[in-house]
């Protein structure tokens, strides 16, 4: 599962704009946004559904624009 972060210098801390299956999906959404708005950066996180000792799920970054 593929999480997509938005993220604008207005913004206190990234906002979630979508959750994807497909790596390939999650790119075009995220290239779309900001082809929308130069302002804006996002992250891309992977998630396997494994949670650490708080309880927070274990994520790791494929790609930031």
């Amino acid at each position: 599962m593929y999480q997509v972060y938005i993220d604008k210098p207005s913004y206190f801390e990234p906002d979630m704009a979508g959750e994807f299956k497909d790596l390939d999906k999650a790119i075009a959404f995220a290239e779309n946004e900001k082809a929308g708005d130069d302002d804006i950066s996002y992250t891309i996180e992977e998630t396997n559904g494994t949670v650490n000792s708080y309880g927070e799920q274990i994520t790791r970054v494929v790609k930031r624009g």
